[in-house]
């Protein structure tokens, strides 16, 4: 107790994280509370918002996300946005989020992990979404083919990724001792921004969202100037490389430059 109370001067400039939250959900108290750390939260634990979606949480790192989409809105969503592609989909916070604030668009979600897939289906059938997303079953690579993805125990769904020696120690801190176990892989597809283009027979993208733990830079600079010129606006999740790999965000700078969209 006497450690939350030394927290609580620096809970205080968080004052807007529970404006954000309580304009999202009754609940505002009983997540602010859990998500600063002071109090304890059983999930699973459904969070149901004043706009009418309810999202089911099953650990902490859930309600993360939830508090980076909804109320510090990581991801802009313009409202007038027609086709948004969620690269690294995951259980589909950001989906949901993006349905509703651009209520006219068609969303393509992508997510390869099937535990996470079947979670990412229901929320869209629980909250009446499914007609107005496509859902890929596969993961975002710089290459067509076969991949795979963590199957450890221990690891939260949003820190899973496809085994590369880069993205080996990427966050290390969220996904433990179970990161460096040697457990079989996940099989899975792999597939370009081209073929998800062509698979949801979509001509331009408004928005993409990105998150796939390390793999961006790979996605990104492989992927032809013409294919990233159909895509208006892409924010992207960057991850520290480790040094080895001569990588970090400046790489990503020349292709904006030449994908300079004709929008």
């Amino acid at each position: 107790m006497f450690k939350k109370l030394l927290a609580l001067p620096e809970n205080l400039l968080r004052l807007p994280e529970v404006a954000g939250c309580y304009r999202e959900t009754d609940e505002w108290l009983t997540v602010t509370l859990a998500y600063l750390g002071l109090r304890k939260l059983h999930f699973p634990y459904t969070v149901r918002l004043r706009s009418g979606e309810a999202l089911t949480l099953e650990e902490r790192t859930d309600l993360v996300i939830f508090l980076m989409v909804f109320v510090h809105h990581h991801y802009p969503v313009d409202a007038s946005d027609r086709v948004i592609v969620d690269v690294g989909a995951n259980i589909g916070i950001f989906t949901i989020y993006a349905a509703r604030q651009a209520p006219g668009a068609r969303i393509i979600a992508v997510e390869p992990f099937p535990d996470t897939l079947s979670r990412l289906q229901k929320y869209l059938q629980d909250n009446r979404l499914a007609d107005r997303v496509t859902v890929l079953n596969c993961a975002i690579a710089a290459e067509t083919g076969r991949g795979e993805m963590d199957s450890a125990e221990g690891i939260p769904s949003q820190y899973r990724r496809i085994h590369s020696e880069d993205t080996a120690t990427l966050n290390i801190s969220h996904r433990g001792v179970a990161a460096l176990e040697k457990a079989p892989g996940i099989p899975v597809e792999n597939r370009t921004l081209t073929d998800v283009l062509e698979l949801a027979t979509v001509d331009k993208v408004d928005l993409m969202k990105m998150n796939i733990h390390g793999n961006e830079y790979a996605v990104l600079m492989k992927t032809p100037a013409g294919v990233l010129r159909r895509f208006k606006r892409i924010a992207v999740q960057y991850h520290e490389l480790p040094a080895a790999a001569n990588m970090d965000k400046t790489n990503c700078f020349p292709i904006w430059a030449r994908a300079d969209s004709d929008w």
